[in-house]
């Protein structure tokens, strides 16, 4: 480091010492490591992960599950079971624990894993209805800050924090152009001007337009087609449901299991001991 002091003159200003770091100085000691890491992992990426993606199996599971909703829920609550499963297993199975001990813990394991695997799915669906709420708030904020996505061009200067009236608006909007589009068809099938046309379908209109967007996600996939926007608010459903997930899984339930689980462990013990003593004593009558 170099430090460089002014002399101090009546005649002007005292003058701060300036301090100046010194370079910094690219070290190349770890770039064969560097370069042995992003091998190794191009090589597990390509040899592994790419070969899974797109093998048939896993085509088979996106096109299986590709309709199925709350899939962050299901999986979460699979990998749970699994993990509570094994802990379950092996807790039974420790032989340095006391047989009372194990069957106590084991249930504990169970009471855990059950109570935390309903409340997370109850608890999930209750905040569904108020999640959109904050989904849709940040939705506004995205579009308030990237205007473009607003698409004004196509749908005229709007106010994304009005973004529910917005939505309101464009389904009667689109209602009525429904309305329209079936009117002229009907009037040309009337009137025989479709003749040497195709004839119009009457069922290409979908029943599904007729309905109020439900959420944002719906409303930006329908009208807005913004792929990044899609992206972030399937990603604050899948932030919602981690979040309980651990919450219930991690926090909430096994604080509240405790004490009922111990309980429930010493009356089995209690009445095994007292099944055990009269079985000792019949034995000795």
């Amino acid at each position: 480091m170099q430090v460089n002091f002014q002399t101090y003159n009546v005649n002007r200003p005292v003058q701060q010492p300036a301090f100046k770091g010194a370079p910094r100085v690219h070290s190349k000691l770890f770039d064969p490591i560097k370069k042995q890491y992003d091998n190794l992992a191009e090589g597990i990426a390509r040899n592994y992960y790419e070969k899974f993606y797109r093998s048939k199996f896993a085509k088979r599971f996106v096109d299986k599950t590709k309709n199925i909703k709350n899939m962050t829920t299901h999986m979460s609550a699979i990998g749970a079971t699994l993990i509570s499963g094994m802990y379950t297993i092996r807790t039974l199975q420790n032989d340095k624990l006391d047989p009372e001990k194990r069957k106590t813990l084991a249930l504990n394991d169970v009471m855990t894993w059950g109570l935390s695997t309903a409340g997370s799915y109850f608890l999930d669906s209750k905040l569904a209805n108020w999640w959109d709420g904050v989904t849709t708030r940040f939705a506004a904020n995205y579009l308030l800050d990237n205007p473009r996505a607003k698409r004004t061009r196509t749908f005229g200067e709007w106010d994304s924090k009005n973004i529910n009236q917005f939505m309101q608006d464009w389904y009667v909007r689109k209602n009525n152009r429904i309305d329209q589009l079936n009117k002229k068809i009907e009037d040309s099938l009337a009137d025989g001007s479709y003749k040497g046309l195709r004839k119009p379908n009457l069922h290409h209109v979908k029943a599904e337009d007729a309905i109020p967007y439900k959420n944002i996600r719906d409303f930006n996939l329908d009208v807005l087609k913004n792929k990044r926007l899609t992206t972030l608010i399937d990603g604050m459903g899948v932030l919602k449901s981690l979040f309980v997930f651990g919450m219930v899984y991690r926090y909430i339930v096994p604080v509240l299991v405790m004490k009922p689980a111990n309980k429930i462990g010493a009356y089995i013990h209690k009445k095994n001991a007292e099944k055990e003593q009269a079985q000792e004593t019949n034995k000795a009558a």
